[in-house]
């Protein structure tokens, strides 16, 4: 029997149910007690959720909670475009001292989860985060150590706050978190509330194809929700989840083939999609909206 796409894309487009949500509560609770609770740790840390939680994003029940511990004692600075010339005294940026380095910062983070929670529960071998197990009641958690990072990209500019951390494996990623939460929002509202229901659905139809062999391999639901991101407002904006969901898949598919889409950012707003060393590439994103497209018209 052929699916109602349309009763399925529309029942798909749901955020997380409130036991979900007073889970993931709970889960942020009992890791910033964890971490306060520890000397090297109290009043120097924040500790916040991030990713699709807290962009309220998340499609699935098993889904890992992201938890940054911020280093706040402290920041990385950098500067660009038209702030890269400028010198540090120019741009009113005092140098002080540094913090922890990040691989004694990682090694206390590690040992407060493990005091607080039992070595057994804590897995330390993750290359960016440190996860912790979930119980009855709260959900699985990863835990990245990270450093509070400034960037000034113009003189007489504020410079945009992220949060800078440290792959075991070397090298450094750069996230903001707090920018993505505020243009996810933004755009949610111009849409009339379509963006992340439309996220929401996309990322479960992804689901589907892996569960059901379509997709051979997982895409990165924050990579999904970037592309839609990047895509314009009108789009989002017809009556049947199924045409827009149609719609958006061919937008994306299209954009690529014609290059329209080099341009285009994570919903930060602040990184290229497609640069400065991303994983993830415009060939993935065309072949997944091209077999989502002919899943959802039966072909």
């Amino acid at each position: 029997m052929a699916r109602d796409w349309e009763s399925w894309l529309r029942n798909s487009t749901g955020p997380a149910s409130d036991t979900e949500e007073a889970d993931r509560d709970r889960t942020e609770r009992r890791i910033r007690e964890a971490i306060l609770d520890d000397g090297r740790l109290a009043g120097s840390v924040r500790v916040f959720v991030k990713g699709s939680y807290a962009n309220n994003t998340n499609v699935r029940r098993d889904s890992d909670v992201d938890i940054a511990v911020e280093w706040k004692q402290w920041s990385y600075i950098e500067k660009t475009n038209q702030a890269a010339q400028n010198s540090w005294g120019e741009l009113g940026v005092p140098l002080g001292d540094s913090g922890p380095t990040p691989a004694d910062y990682r090694r206390w983070v590690e040992q407060a989860l493990s005091t607080a929670f039992g070595a057994a529960s804590v897995d330390t071998t993750g290359n960016k985060a440190i996860t912790v197990a979930g119980g009855s009641t709260t959900l699985d958690a990863d835990v990245v150590p990270c450093f509070r990072l400034k960037r000034y990209d113009r003189p007489g500019r504020e410079p945009h706050v992220g949060i800078r951390l440290h792959p075991k494996s070397g090298g450094r990623i750069e996230n903001w978190p707090e920018q993505n939460r505020e243009n996810g929002t933004a755009k949610n509202r111009r849409t009339g509330m379509r963006f992340k229901e439309l996220v929401r659905a996309i990322k479960r139809l992804e689901n589907d194809m892996v569960q059901t062999g379509r997709l051979s391999e997982e895409v990165h639901g924050y990579f999904l929700e970037c592309l839609l991101y990047n895509l314009p407002d009108n789009t989002f904006m017809f009556n049947s989840y199924k045409e827009t969901a149609m719609r958006l898949l061919a937008q994306i598919w299209t954009d690529i083939k014609e290059g329209a889409h080099t341009d285009w950012v994570e919903e930060n707003g602040l990184k290229w999609l497609w640069r400065s060393g991303q994983t993830w590439t415009a060939e993935e994103a065309s072949e997944f909206a091209y077999k989502a497209w002919n899943y959802i018209n039966g072909t």
